[in-house]
């Protein structure tokens, strides 16, 4: 078909069908619009992992009765150990500043705490500290050794709250998808019910079907384009006021940039783009069967 008569059987089907287009993109921005959410959250979470890693240690304390062949004896094991790039020793004392420079907004915390309560400790870089829970096995137990506690598994709770978010937006995008492609189906059938005539014609003249779908698919598919475009502003401006404005205060996690929200952006406008214009061609499949 050429680009002339595809052109203004497109605009005969968006002009018909106006109300309902409408009613598609905005079903389909609110779609994406969270689809999008969703990678920007996981986006987040990769984010705050990549940052943490790097800090993160595995510290093993030890016990009150240990004794400098044990404890020698132990350095010389974690030192071997390639899994272990770092083992730094802190004294009772050291551990008792660090946890007072740690909790200092928390003066009734500290005052529970008294400098002899605290036992010294070893503290584990790792080579890979997705990995530290290997090394909690590996030297729980080992004489001289009271806990092995993994400061990875402290964030448990921070991953556990931005992936339950993740989630719920994806499934918000999944029940809101299902009304979009309900909408979508109305209005390709709409369309093609009021063109029945001139859909009639091109089957008579030779046309194939490829050709009869390809204007209620171009039609479809602009207003999947449009809802993508409109949910990538949506991102957008979710990054320029919330997280660049709203929670730029905050200092303790660094937060997504913007090339998460360019990815995300380019996979909402594909994703609008083609599945619109899939749940048209499923559309007419009965149609033109017909």
């Amino acid at each position: 078909m050429r680009p002339a008569p595809l052109a203004s059987l497109l605009w005969t089907g968006l002009r018909r069908n106006l109300a309902m287009t409408a009613a598609v993109i905005v079903t389909v921005t609110i779609c994406l619009a969270m689809l999008g959410a969703g990678l920007l959250l996981r986006a987040q979470v990769h984010t705050v992992d990549d940052y943490l890693l790097g800090q993160l240690e595995v510290v093993v304390d030890l016990t009150d009765e240990i004794t400098p062949a044990q404890r020698t004896a132990l350095e010389t094991e974690m030192h071997r150990d390639p899994a272990i790039v770092g083992v730094r020793y802190e004294s009772g004392r050291q551990v008792y500043d660090r946890f007072r420079r740690d909790f200092h907004d928390s003066p009734d915390v500290v005052a529970g705490v008294r400098p002899g309560d605290l036992p010294a400790a070893l503290r584990l870089t790792l080579a890979d500290p997705r990995a530290s829970g290997d090394i909690v096995v590996t030297y729980t137990g080992q004489d001289g050794v009271e806990a092995v506690r993994d400061q990875r598994a402290l964030l448990d709770p921070l991953y556990r709250f931005l992936d339950a978010f993740t989630i719920g937006a994806f499934a918000l995008a999944a029940v809101q998808a299902l009304a979009s492609f309900a909408l979508i189906y109305t209005m390709i059938r709409i369309s093609a019910h009021g063109r029945r005539r001139e859909t009639a014609v091109m089957k008579l003249v030779g046309a194939s079907n490829g050709t009869i779908r390809a204007p209620f698919m171009l039609e479809s598919a602009i207003a999947g384009l449009v809802g993508g475009l409109l949910a990538g502003g949506l991102l957008v401006a979710a990054k320029v006021f919330l997280v660049d404005g709203q929670f730029a205060r905050q200092s303790t996690f660094p937060l997504f940039g913007w090339s998460a929200v360019w990815e995300s952006g380019a996979v909402v406008v594909a994703v609008g783009i083609l599945a619109a214009a899939a749940m048209a061609s499923l559309a007419l499949h009965r149609h033109l069967r017909v």
